[in-house]
């Protein structure tokens, strides 16, 4: 066991597990980059892949994860150094860890700053500023808000602080409390908002949009994004899920806790996609706009409908909600080890580990208004952070997340009731993660950096 580790004990049952890793994987991926990525890659033909993706790549890898995260009950960086102090594995793995921590740490500070935008506009719902706004306005508003940095960096402290008072708690304790609370919320939030949404919108559209598809529309870039975004949805390879793993029971089944994990995160997505999609196809408005669908389209349908206002309010009150149960698990694996290494105040480590995400985060700002002429590789700081952790890290780590737990710990290190009990269960893991996550991921990471 590492030295000077301050234990956190581990969760109280399999469903605060559940609960916790679904709120970290249910986030701005599943409300707002989801619907936005199936607008713009062909609709149903995304969803087949992006389905096939979680169950041969996501699935296989988050198990990984989580088991590798409860070889030694700590943070992810002191479970490595241990396996390599026992000599399980060599010294070099150390840099996984550390990876994820970046990755988790680069996603963390714009996501944070995406984060903000659902505060202004929560705000600006509730107040009724969307009532009666066509197209235009609703995209000056949009405009607006990207012009003013004091304004974007406002939010964004605002949700800092809120991520810190939620991550400086006990995670076993204060964390498993606020999961517990907030994940039924949202999804009691959602279904009711998809049943309003297909009551006064075009279902027959959407479920056409979200269901029908050709194999002519499976194209290769549409496998990449599906790829990319089963990584980002699910929290793989930014130590989120190696972190939670740490306080999951050995008598937990880890198979069993991330199939409904992957499964309630895929739910999410969909409620999310009959929420958008019925209202952008009543009200004819571009479903291909991209990012700015949810800020700029769906604002119209809020101001066009009765009770437009209360709908936008509760619409964005559910991306604030899905942006802090994330935020909470992309910080968590340095929080936990500048506590468990240094005897640190979780408050404290969450201080320090918000106020350098904050001034990144302060240059992703200026570079939608003021920095917006300074780009990299032709993409301003916000493209390249998205684009860099998504097409490029957040597949790495996961990949040498896979051929760490696949190829270089022996497999009886697994059997031992880490992962099920069930042997089929294991089996099942086991060749998936070794002779089809690991080529597939390989594939098309490599096929898509040669091709970028």
């Amino acid at each position: 066991m590492p030295k000077n580790r301050c234990f956190q004990g581990i969760w109280a049952s399999p469903w605060v597990f559940i609960f916790a890793a679904t709120g970290s994987a249910v986030g701005l991926g599943n409300l707002w980059k989801f619907p936005y990525m199936m607008g713009e890659n062909g609709g149903g033909a995304f969803l087949f892949v992006y389905i096939l993706c979680l169950l041969l790549v996501g699935l296989p890898v988050l198990i990984a994860e989580v088991a590798l995260g409860r070889t030694v009950r700590s943070n992810p960086i002191d479970t490595v150094n241990d396996l390599s102090e026992r000599h399980i594995i060599a010294k070099g793995w150390v840099a996984l860890p550390w990876l994820a921590g970046l990755v988790g740490f680069l996603i963390f500070s714009f996501y944070s700053v995406i984060a903000g935008w659902c505060l202004s506009y929560f705000k600006r719902a509730i107040t009724g500023e969307f009532d009666a706004i066509n197209l235009p306005k609703s995209q000056f508003i949009f405009d607006e808000m990207l012009a003013k940095p004091e304004e974007m960096a406002i939010w964004n402290s605002v949700f800092l602080a809120l991520v810190i008072l939620a991550v400086g708690q006990s995670v076993t304790r204060g964390l498993a409390k606020l999961v517990k609370l907030l994940l039924p919320v949202l999804i009691i939030l959602l279904i009711t908002l998809s049943f309003y949404s297909l009551q006064v919108g075009d279902v027959a559209q959407t479920i056409d949009f979200l269901f029908g598809w050709k194999w002519s529309d499976i194209t290769f870039d549409v496998v990449l994004a599906a790829v990319g975004h089963a990584f980002f949805s699910l929290s793989i390879g930014m130590g989120a899920m190696f972190a939670y793993g740490a306080y999951m029971s050995k008598h937990m089944s880890i198979a069993r806790a991330c199939s409904i994990v992957v499964g309630l995160d895929l739910l999410v997505a969909l409620l999310a996609g009959l929420i958008i999609f019925p209202l952008v196809f009543a009200y004819d408005l571009n479903v291909a706009s991209g990012p700015s669908l949810t800020f700029v389209s769906l604002p119209i349908v809020f101001g066009a409908i009765q009770g437009g206002q209360l709908l936008g309010g509760l619409f964005f009150t559910l991306m604030i909600i899905a942006a802090l149960t994330s935020a909470i698990s992309m910080l968590e694996l340095f929080v936990a080890w500048l506590h468990e290494r240094f005897a640190m105040d979780r408050f404290k480590a969450a201080i320090i580990s918000t106020t350098a995400a904050w001034f990144l985060g302060l240059a992703v700002i200026l570079s939608f208004n003021d920095w917006s002429d300074f780009k990299i590789l032709g993409m301003t700081l916000f493209e390249l952070l998205d684009s860099l952790t998504s097409l490029v890290m957040l597949p790495i780590s996961a990949i040498v997340l896979t051929l760490l737990v696949a190829w270089f710990i022996p497999q009886n290190v697994w059997q031992k009731e880490l992962i099920t009990r069930n042997a089929k269960h294991f089996s099942w893991w086991y060749v998936t993660l070794k002779y089809i996550s690991l080529p597939a991921m390989l594939l098309i990471a490599v096929t898509g950096w040669l091709g970028a």
